[in-house]
C-alpha cells in the first residue's frame, strides 16, 4: 500500500480553492518525498476535515496546491483531556507524541509541589504535535494550554471529573467508574516524585478526583499516560 503524504495547513481549506505551501512544507514535499507536479497529498487543518491536494505548480521558493475534494469529516472521538505534571527533556517529548498519536482532545500541563520541570516551550510542542497528528492519521490537533498551577487546576475544574490515576487505589477497573460515554473527562497523571501529602489531601477529599489503579508496578508519569490514556479511549470509543 502507498504511504499517504499528510500535511497540516494553519488555514481554511475549501474545494478549488488553492494553497501556497509555506518555505519548509515545500522542502519536504518536493526534496524529501521527492514529489512533482499533479502527485497528491492529503491536508488537515483541525477543524475543515482532510482533503485531497494536488500539486499545481512549482516555481522558485513558491509550491501551489489546488484542493480537489474532501476525504473525511471531523469526528468527535477524541473526548479525553490529558492533565499531567510536566517531566523533563525527551520524557515530555514522548509523553506529547505518544498521546497525540493514541488520541486526546487537549494537554493541561499542571505545576504541582514536586514538578520538576516548569517551564515548557509551547511553540516547540506544538510542532511535535503536529507532526505526531500528520504522522497517525488524526485530523483534529490536540489543543495545548498554557500550566496551571495544583491550586488553579483543581479550582478550574470543579465540575469535571477527573480520573486520577493512584497506585494506592482500591478501584482496579475504570469500566465502573466511567458511566456516560457521551461525557468528557480529564485524566490526571501526577509527577514522579509523586504527589505532596497536601496535593494527596485535597485530591483524596474532592468527590470529583475518581481514582483508578494502572496495577502494582510503578510508572513513569509518561508510560502512566500512555496506558491510561489507551484504557480511557477503549472504554469510551
Amino acid at each position: 500500500m502507498e504511504k499517504k503524504i499528510r500535511i497540516f495547513l494553519n488555514e481554511n481549506l475549501n474545494e478549488q480553492s488553492e494553497i501556497i505551501l509555506s518555505k519548509d512544507q515545500s522542502h519536504y514535499l518536493l526534496s524529501v518525498m521527492r514529489l512533482k507536479v499533479g502527485q497528491k497529498v492529503l491536508f488537515f487543518n483541525g477543524n475543515d476535515g482532510e482533503f485531497y491536494g494536488i500539486i499545481n505548480s512549482i516555481e522558485k521558493k513558491k509550491t501551489t496546491i489546488k484542493i480537489l475534494s474532501k476525504e473525511r469529516e471531523v469526528n468527535d472521538q477524541q473526548k479525553v483531556v490529558l492533565a499531567f505534571c510536566p517531566p523533563k527533556g525527551n520524557k515530555l517529548d514522548f509523553l506529547i507524541q505518544k498521546s497525540t498519536e493514541i488520541g486526546v482532545k487537549e494537554f493541561i500541563p499542571v505545576i504541582s509541589d514536586h514538578t520538576i520541570n516548569r517551564k515548557i516551550n509551547i511553540d516547540r510542542l506544538n510542532k511535535i504535535i503536529i507532526e505526531s497528528a500528520e504522522q497517525s492519521n488524526q485530523i483534529q490537533l490536540p489543543n495545548l494550554q498554557n500550566p496551571l498551577s495544583f491550586d488553579s487546576f483543581v479550582n478550574n475544574f470543579s465540575k469535571s471529573t477527573i480520573l486520577f490515576a493512584d497506585i494506592n487505589s482500591l478501584n482496579s477497573s475504570l469500566e465502573e467508574i466511567i458511566e456516560k460515554k457521551q461525557s468528557n473527562y480529564i485524566l490526571f497523571i501526577g509527577p514522579e516524585g509523586d504527589f505532596s501529602s497536601k496535593e494527596r489531601e485535597v485530591i483524596l477529599q474532592n468527590k470529583n478526583f475518581k481514582s483508578f489503579s494502572l496495577g502494582s508496578t510503578i510508572l513513569r508519569s509518561e508510560t502512566a499516560a500512555i496506558a491510561g490514556l489507551v484504557l480511557v479511549n477503549h472504554y469510551l470509543n
